[in-house]
């Protein structure tokens, strides 16, 4: 009989599922999901859940209670991120929700969601013996880890995540260069341990995990790539001349013109001006020559975890 398990990831903007049964050297991904609860939304300030956002969490939650229950899944790993680290109701969001879906909420460090997002990136990409800067960017915290495939150099995490930045800086619609500049400010003044581990480990590869670079890679393929199918793909290398042209595009429309982007989800357009910022001005700081995105993040390396730890088989003999 196969194992099967379920990992639920409780974001700062979105809710994720990930079902999935392995035995032997395979695995096999059953059904995922994502739900843009925006939980941290209007958050930050008060540090306070808003009631409408706590609704939107709860139903996400009783709709995942609902798909463990049709896959018949009991062993779920559920884990919460930056506005449960510091939402002053979060304890009660999170005894709501447990008495819901019946499981353990367990609240991470950014530190151990680093170590996730890593553990998930590292099976999508192949980061080989060079050190890679893998970026996820958060609704509520931005990770940064310096990694090759063997090892972990360093890793941080920053409550500077898009839904916060929104709140700070984005006042206008498109947003002015002023809030660019100032956004751009903030980032240099913010990052410098990201500037100096970059220069001493020789970065010249960005790895952005799912979120809003998935986004990227979905507009790129819609724009300029249509013919390819990528339905298979776990990483894509993305074109920084693409890159460029879609980051002026984003950056000078409306929130009502980037819903007719192709490629661009709905739920993602009210962070993606926000974290296309942050992505390139990264991407030009350390002057880098690569980009990539990594279909797979936290809820992939929790997979991975738990299949290694069955004593099965190891995450990099498996086959999908």
């Amino acid at each position: 009989m196969p194992y099967r398990a379920a990992i639920i990831d409780v974001g700062t903007n979105t809710f994720h599922i990930l079902i999935f049964e392995w035995e032997g050297q395979k695995y096999k991904m059953l059904d995922k999901l994502q739900i843009p609860v925006k939980l941290g939304k209007g958050a930050f300030g008060e540090h306070l859940i808003k009631e409408d956002a706590y609704s939107r969490g709860i139903s996400a939650i009783i709709e995942f209670k609902s798909l463990l229950d049709r896959y018949e899944v009991s062993n779920v790993e559920i884990y919460g991120t930056s506005v449960l680290r510091n939402a002053l109701n979060a304890a009660t969001f999170i005894s709501e929700a447990e008495s819901i879906i019946g499981h353990t909420i367990k609240v991470i460090s950014g530190i151990e969601e680093a170590d996730l997002i890593y553990l998930g990136v590292k099976s999508a990409v192949p980061l080989g013996n060079e050190p890679h800067l893998i970026m996820d960017i958060g609704g509520g915290s931005v990770e940064f880890i310096i990694a090759d495939d063997k090892r972990i150099f360093w890793r941080k995490s920053y409550e500077i995540g898009a839904a916060r930045l929104i709140e700070k800086y984005s006042y206008h619609d498109p947003m002015d260069k002023k809030s660019i500049h100032a956004l751009e400010d903030f980032l240099e003044n913010e990052l410098h341990e990201v500037w100096a581990k970059a220069i001493k480990y020789h970065i010249r590869t960005l790895v952005g995990a799912s979120g809003s670079f998935e986004s990227v890679s979905g507009m790129e393929m819609d724009i300029y790539l249509s013919n390819i199918q990528s339905d298979h793909f776990v990483h894509h290398i993305i074109d920084l001349h693409h890159f460029e042209e879609i980051y002026h595009k984003i950056i000078t429309s409306t929130q009502e013109e980037l819903k007719y982007v192709p490629g661009l989800p709905e739920f993602r357009i009210e962070m993606i001006t926000v974290a296309l910022i942050m992505i390139r001005y990264i991407k030009h700081r350390l002057n880098l020559e690569k980009m990539i995105a990594s279909d797979y993040a936290l809820k992939e390396g929790v997979m991975f975890r738990l299949i290694k730890e069955s004593a099965i088989v190891k995450p990099d003999k498996l086959v999908g």
